[in-house]
């Protein structure tokens, strides 16, 4: 599954940080990145440099990282 697949499963619709980069994320959909199934490498600094590059305020990028982390560990396990 995507990182993008993942954060609207588990988290769109949410009242939560996370739920909150969520819907950030699901407003811009046609432009947020989406990496292949598996593909880790590089993905996480493609995804935070979009991050980066809409103004993401460091909280926001404080829960992007725990949400990559999360992601991870479910794609692996």
């Amino acid at each position: 599954m995507t990182f993008y697949t993942f954060m609207m499963r588990n988290h769109r619709g949410k009242n939560t940080p996370e739920g909150d980069l969520a819907g950030d994320i699901f407003q811009d959909r046609e432009n947020f990145p989406r990496n292949g199934k598996g593909k880790f490498d590089g993905w996480h600094r493609i995804l935070r440099g979009y991050l980066e590059r809409q103004h993401a305020c460091s909280d926001c990028l404080d829960v992007f990282e725990k949400c990559w982390e999360d992601y991870v560990r479910c794609e692996k396990s």
